[in-house]
């Protein structure tokens, strides 16, 4: 992978937010890649191995930096598994106030038919009850009601495969979606079918998909969704 800066103050073609988000899932991808684990490996350890690399590859002219475990709510104590923010270069190449530039929220999710039944569909939504949420533990469904990334407009959901296939997966999680659009566990989200999933890129290491959430009060959220199969 080629990395070129445009200018001495490393700022990304002193270009809109857009630009450097594929610069950021450019390199994500292309470190997601070379990433090694096991099948029975947890989602912390290759998480944190992941962020490592990452910290490691980027080339110091990116105008953006990758942070581990990053608080989301400190009085629920709430975080993401990792964000990307940019740097103060970024900051002011679009003349921006402030201490903290936000572009990318990152949750990580183990995909294997290893997982308990009450946390099988953890991917999509949390645990229920009797209708009612007992655990806020879904990867889409946390970004929909605001648990996380209420301060971005893009997302991404890291699926590490550690059983069955792309297909496999793309399937039963495209079905869990459609199980919400038409019968909501929570009633206060919407799901249409925007959230499922649609594949963007492939490859024998790393498939990407793409969807859509509705939010809160908020403008849709844009998902991609990369995964990584583990042997």
């Amino acid at each position: 992978m080629a990395y070129r800066s445009n200018n001495t103050y490393g700022t990304l073609s002193s270009a809109p937010e857009g630009r450097i988000i594929e610069k950021v899932y450019s390199l994500v991808i292309s470190v997601l890649e070379g990433l090694d684990g096991k099948s029975n490996d947890n989602e912390n350890y290759l998480t944190n191995k992941l962020c490592k690399k990452l910290d490691f590859n980027k080339p110091p002219e990116y105008s953006f930096f990758f942070h581990h475990q990053n608080l989301e709510n400190s009085k629920e104590n709430t975080s993401t598994d990792f964000a990307v923010f940019g740097t103060y270069a970024y900051g002011q190449s679009l003349k921006q106030a402030g201490e903290e530039f936000p572009l990318v929220k990152f949750e990580a999710k183990r995909l294997s038919s290893t997982l308990p039944k009450k946390r099988e569909r953890e991917y999509v939504l949390g645990e229920y009850e009797s209708g009612k949420q007992v655990k806020n533990s879904g990867g889409i469904e946390r970004f929909k009601n605001l648990r996380h990334g209420h301060d971005v407009h893009h997302a991404c959901i890291l699926g590490y495969i550690q059983s069955d296939t792309f297909e496999y997966w793309e399937n039963k999680i495209n079905d869990w979606i459609k199980e919400e659009i038409n019968t909501p566990n929570d009633v206060t989200l919407l799901w249409d079918e925007n959230d499922i999933l649609r594949m963007s890129s492939w490859s024998s290491k790393v498939c990407e998909y793409i969807s859509y959430s509705k939010r809160k009060k908020l403008p849709n959220i844009r998902i991609r969704h990369l995964w990584k199969r583990f042997e």
